[in-house]
């Protein structure tokens, strides 16, 4: 179970779960706190980036990162957004997207 590389990107399976955790009624999701990389692209330039959310969940994230060769070697969350789940993919657009998956997530009322 998990990410298989293909390529060195990793990619998600029919087989991968994520413990989602408990939404309120009402409540889409919530604010991206941390993410970790899946795969760094290519083509990509530094700097502060919107990303799209691949699940539809979520709108609004941005990430600060750091690239060498045109690939991501490091990010930060620079704005948390609204309606992010855990387990969501983020993508960085590119010559290839850097895609980053949504670790943790903060609800406030």
């Amino acid at each position: 179970m998990g990410f298989a590389p293909v390529d060195g990107v990793g990619v998600t399976t029919s087989e991968t779960a994520y413990m989602r955790p408990p939404i309120e009624p009402g409540r889409e999701g919530g604010t991206v706190v941390t993410v970790t990389r899946l795969g760094g692209g290519t083509g990509q330039t530094a700097g502060t980036k919107a990303t799209t959310d691949d699940n539809i969940n979520g709108t609004g994230c941005t990430l600060t990162t750091t690239v060498t060769d045109g690939v991501v070697t490091g990010q930060t969350v620079a704005a948390g957004g609204d309606g992010y789940r855990v387990g969501d993919v983020l993508s960085v657009a590119g010559t290839t997207s850097a895609t980053f998956r949504v670790d943790t997530v903060s609800y406030t009322n």
